[in-house]
């Protein structure tokens, strides 16, 4: 059994993972289901348990055919039948295209309403086969005679299951007193996030569907514990752009102090063997280096000063109009 680093233990496999006869009719590829209905469903129920219950383990919604028979591996196998668990799954409601929730973050939960109903007012037939059309068209039937899938094995989705506990858990867990609204780079830090940018945003998809985060623009705003996310605000927009300044201008602070005394440190050997002209061209810099820091620091106050009023006013058009 060789397993990638993002298996789960062996002591979390199914107990038959160990018998070769069972594993076997398990990784082979599936029959015709009306052959025999419930090894299918048998099969089909083994294999997804076993999906969801990787997903949980790595923390992470996204999965496809190929990443779970490289997780899955036995003996030197892959399991044959994976492609059409996870189309099934697909089929079922269980997974969903990565890009349904980074659709919700960007375009809003409507995105998906507009849509959803369009779908509900189209005759039955034509709506399931619209459904089916999103997936690649393939011959049902491979050479052999045996059920072929109708996706590739690289296409990735999201675990629906998955995807709720996550982000039900980030929303609970979220640092208290720290800053709930940002983009998407500053909720990461903040959050102390440690996946993926993109699981990230599908997460934060999820939260937008439910109400409990909003997104205006380049501003994600996160609900307050047990409440719904209330609308961005020009307010609020000006908070993130300010805290986005606030952060520019002490990263350049710092860089500037260090470039100073650099300055300083070059200019005192040259002192010391009296090599004026060099002394002199650092001292210069180190001047022009002092004038930079001063506009910087000028600069950072300001910013500091204005998020001060902009935080201890609820509503301050003044602060608002003043960074437009």
């Amino acid at each position: 059994m060789g397993l990638t680093d993002r298996q789960i233990p062996s002591d979390k496999l199914p107990q038959c993972w160990s018998d070769d006869v069972r594993m076997n009719a398990l990784f082979a590829p599936f029959r015709i289901k009306s052959a025999n209905p419930e090894s299918w469903d048998m099969k089909m129920k083994f294999w997804s348990d076993l999906v969801r219950q990787w997903c949980r383990y790595k923390t992470d919604p996204m999965v496809s055919a190929a990443d779970v028979k490289s997780a899955f591996q036995r003996k030197g196998r892959t399991a044959a039948c994976i492609e059409i668990v996870i189309e099934e799954m697909y089929r079922g409601g269980n997974l969903s295209p990565i890009s349904k929730y980074v659709q919700i973050l960007h375009n809003g939960p409507e995105s998906l309403l507009h849509w959803s109903a369009r779908m509900a007012f189209r005759p039955a037939v034509f709506a399931v086969s619209t459904v089916l059309s999103l997936l690649p068209v393939r011959q049902q039937l491979d050479n052999d005679g045996l059920p072929k899938a109708s996706i590739e094995s690289t296409q990735r989705f999201v675990l629906e299951s998955v995807v709720k506990e996550q982000a039900t858990q980030f929303i609970d867990s979220y640092p208290p007193g720290e800053t709930r609204i940002g983009t998407i780079d500053e909720l990461m830090k903040y959050s102390q996030w440690q996946g993926s940018r993109e699981t990230f945003e599908v997460i934060l998809g999820y939260l937008v569907s439910q109400g409990v985060a909003v997104k205006k623009g380049d501003v994600v705003k996160l609900a307050e514990p047990n409440k719904k996310a209330t609308a961005v605000t020009e307010a609020d927009e000006a908070l993130v752009k300010l805290t986005s300044a606030e952060a520019r201008l002490e990263a350049d602070m710092e860089r500037l102090s260090k470039e100073l005394a650099a300055a300083e440190t070059d200019a005192k050997p040259a002192l010391k063997l009296g090599n004026r002209l060099a002394a002199k061209n650092h001292l210069r810099r180190k001047h022009k280096i002092v004038v930079r820091a001063q506009l910087c620091d000028a600069a950072l106050e300001n910013v500091r000063h204005l998020l001060h009023q902009l935080r201890e006013v609820d509503s301050n058009a003044a602060i608002v109009d003043t960074y437009r």
